[in-house]
């Protein structure tokens, strides 16, 4: 999900614009890609995998990949001309661990990923639609706590970030609204691709803006999900 500061319209944010039709080696053809994702199939390998939605231009995977070689890491962005500049980087990389997917974050998370099968998900900087009329786009809503906890395997870790006092505190009303799915858990900076730069984290903090991070694990099952 991209900041409303570096898109042109809701309109540009909301509907995946029309893509090449060649394809990069780590592009996902949902066409012609079986639904829901066999991970061993896709990236030849059954080490852990990872999970950003709203990737942006694709820094944070590049990053997280290089960091982390024996994880591999999909990369989910609906924004067409966001999600070609992350296809352009990281192709350029030849990253052996990184796909990337052009879909709606939730339909991934609710159609083409297999429950218990990811072991972190990662949304940083959504946009926080601070207009009313636009808050129902906002992607922090109980389905989405209800799809990661389902995506999730156990102890995994839904990590996030926002630059905007208001939707921070949506984001931790929403968690506190559904207890027993997460608990929170101290944000290290110093643990793997935890300490890796977005591009919003370099933009604002170079403005001066306060950032929030925020890990949560999930919590054994009860019968949720």
């Amino acid at each position: 999900m991209e900041h409303p500061d570096a898109i042109d319209s809701p309109e540009d944010a909301q509907d995946p614009q029309p893509l090449s039709l060649t394809r990069s080696a780590l592009e996902i053809d949902p066409t012609a890609t079986p639904c829901p994702l066999d991970w061993g199939r896709l990236f030849g390998n059954d080490h852990p995998v990872e999970v950003e939605i709203g990737s942006g231009k694709g820094m944070f995977l590049k990053g997280a990949a290089q960091m982390a070689p024996e994880t591999n890491f999909l990369g989910n962005e609906r924004a067409g001309k966001y999600y070609r500049k992350a296809v352009g980087r990281l192709t350029r990389t030849a990253l052996p661990n990184v796909r990337l997917f052009h879909a709606d974050g939730l339909d991934l998370l609710d159609r083409w990923v297999v429950p218990g099968s990811i072991t972190v998900l990662h949304v940083y900087f959504p946009d926080p639609w601070p207009k009313k009329r636009h808050q129902k786009r906002r992607i922090f809503r109980p389905e989405l706590l209800r799809m990661a906890y389902r995506a999730l395997g156990p102890d995994g870790e839904f990590r996030l970030a926002t630059d905007h006092p208001e939707y921070r505190q949506v984001i931790e009303e929403l968690f506190a609204a559904h207890p027993g799915i997460f608990e929170p858990l101290p944000w290290d900076v110093a643990t793997g691709p935890a300490q890796l730069p977005t591009n919003y984290s370099r933009k604002w903090e170079r403005a001066g803006r306060p950032l929030w991070w925020a890990r949560f694990r999930k919590v054994p099952s009860s019968g949720k999900g």
